[in-house]
């Protein structure tokens, strides 16, 4: 019989079963999407990058998948240092900054 390889399900944010500590974090997550919008509206791409990728790795850390994924969209879209971002990066930044909101 064959079993299918663990794959990684895509979880919502929690709301109020997590510890005190996941809720610290995502906490600090919505200010680092507040930053990263207003370093957009400052024309600091760098800046909004720097936080995407953090933003993408701490909750890749946590166990976030779907989450992630909508981060590592942001990351595509606002591309490497000193590029031009790609149309459609501010819609995936509204849909990231709706994804960490419960």
């Amino acid at each position: 019989m064959k079993t299918l390889a663990h794959q990684p399900t895509a979880q919502p944010v929690p709301t109020t079963t997590h510890s005190d500590t996941t809720i610290r974090r995502l906490a600090k997550l919505n200010f680092e999407v507040i930053a990263m919008n207003d370093a957009v509206l400052a024309h600091d791409l760098d800046e909004a990058r720097f936080r995407t990728h953090f933003i993408h790795m701490s909750v890749q850390d946590m166990g976030f998948w779907e989450v992630a994924r909508v981060a590592a969209d942001v990351v595509l879209l606002l591309r490497g240092l000193g590029c031009d971002p790609l149309p459609g990066y501010g819609q995936a930044m509204l849909n990231l900054a709706r994804a960490l909101t419960p």
